[in-house]
């Protein structure tokens, strides 16, 4: 399996006056793999994040998405953010849509409107098509953001805390979506997290960062069996890569919070 995502020796500084938020960062996430991005508050997990969506450029290095370094490459991406960004006056069924509605002519409703039922029933989020974001609990927002995001048949998934602002409970029932998503429809994803469980629960591989500037500290193997259920946070090898992505945070000079 080829590289989908190549940072390339990346250097980003928001001022000349500033320390630069990222340097000499190199990354990459081969087809199909799950990695998670940990490190303290202010590393540059985020910045990141967004210079692979292509939100920002860096001053320095290259990124490819989909072996391009043109707009191209980015047409395989959806991003999932913190916060929802649903909007308010559309259904839970239009706000899904809106891909379509912004990248497509208006020839083939039905066709998107199928789509974006099946994305729904993914997420299990069945039978709510016409409600608005308002009647919707944190935890269902963040299931029609992910439906919206996986609609458009997108192959790479950048996810910024998604769960961040949610229960532990919700958290934890979507950690387990996430992982029955994967399994029913490949991509290749790339989430950032504060929470080291989360990460070592969810991933293939986690990529440790360090601040100041934000730079890579290193990176753990996450060498779990599928399909993973919630008891495998109890077990001493899960107890194990928390420690090790723990230790490469204390390296670094900074603690983490999980």
């Amino acid at each position: 399996m080829g590289k989908v995502i190549e940072v390339n020796d990346v250097t980003l500084a928001f001022s000349v006056q500033c320390q630069p938020e990222l340097e000499g960062v190199n990354l990459s996430v081969t087809e199909g793999e799950f990695v998670c991005l940990v490190g303290p508050s202010g590393c540059g997990k985020s910045t990141l994040l967004r210079l692979v969506a292509g939100v920002l450029t860096p001053d320095r290095g290259e990124i490819k998405v989909g072996g391009a370094e043109k707009a191209e490459g980015w047409s395989h991406l959806s991003f999932v953010p913190q916060d929802s960004l649903l909007l308010p006056w559309r259904t839970v069924l239009a706000n899904v849509l809106l891909p379509f509605e912004l990248n497509s002519g208006q020839e083939k409703k039905a066709e998107w409107r199928a789509k974006a039922q099946a994305a729904l029933r993914l997420v299990n989020l069945d039978g709510v098509e016409q409600k608005y974001p308002h009647q919707l609990s944190g935890g269902m927002r963040q299931r029609v953001a992910l439906a919206r995001a996986l609609v458009g048949e997108a192959e790479i998934l950048l996810l910024d805390e998604p769960f961040a602002s949610l229960d532990g409970i919700t958290r934890s029932q979507l950690q387990l979506e996430i992982l029955e998503i994967r399994q029913q429809k490949q991509f290749t994803g790339l989430m950032v997290t504060h929470n080291i469980f989360e990460a070592v629960f969810l991933a293939d591989r986690v990529v440790v960062m360090g601040e100041k500037p934000g730079r890579m500290l290193g990176e753990v193997g996450i060498d779990l069996p599928y399909p993973r259920q919630l008891k495998l946070i109890s077990t001493p090898e899960f107890a194990a890569l928390v420690g090790t992505v723990q230790d490469f945070l204390e390296k670094g000079g900074s603690a983490d919070e999980a």
